[in-house]
């Protein structure tokens, strides 16, 4: 179980790179899966199975013959990690999803909305009525790597405000938080 050889070291290392390959590609075809693109998923999945199947017929089989060993297990381990780490690595490049949030507050003056915008997000104000009386309703549209920084604002004038969001396909016209020109 703890034997340790060049052998074991070669096939530890190659458990590592093909497992991890395995694992990034499913999580990239998810994304895809997601995103509603049916054909590079499709695509992304065929080669997900063709890494996937020879994990298991060569890879590990080969592994297998040349020992059980608990290094073999951890570099499994590790490359299955590090798939999944690569693969939201790539997410966050590849998603570049544009939010459109409400924001809904009890708040009547126009702090909030003058904070969102000296911090360079476009906001579009509406009044409304809820349950328990008038409220204002702000609509930003902001990429979703910047929704945090948006709800840290909010939260900074109020943090009961309910805050809602949805992703907008087609987007065309208009003002981007983080873009220098407009869209």
């Amino acid at each position: 179980m703890f034997n340790f050889d060049i052998n074991i070291l070669f096939w530890s290392a190659i458990v590592f790179i093909a497992i991890m390959a395995h694992v990034l590609f499913g999580t990239i075809r998810v994304i895809f899966m997601v995103k509603g693109q049916k054909t590079v998923a499709m695509i992304i999945g065929f080669l997900e199975a063709a890494i996937g199947l020879t994990n298991a017929i060569l890879v590990i089989s080969n592994a297998i013959k040349s020992g059980i060993n608990i290094f073999i297990i951890v570099f499994y381990s590790i490359g299955f990690s590090a798939g999944l780490l690569f693969g939201m690595l790539i997410s966050q490049k590849i998603s570049k999803d544009i939010l459109s949030i409400n924001i809904i507050t009890k708040n009547h003056d126009m702090q909030m909305e003058d904070l969102l915008r000296s911090r360079g997000f476009g906001v579009t104000c509406y009044k409304g009525s809820g349950m328990e009386g008038s409220i204002r309703v702000l609509q930003v549209v902001c990429r979703k790597n910047n929704l945090a920084k948006l709800k840290g604002l909010v939260s900074s004038i109020d943090d009961s405000a309910m805050l809602t969001s949805h992703t907008i396909e087609g987007l065309s016209g208009g003002f981007l938080f983080d873009i220098k020109s407009r869209i």
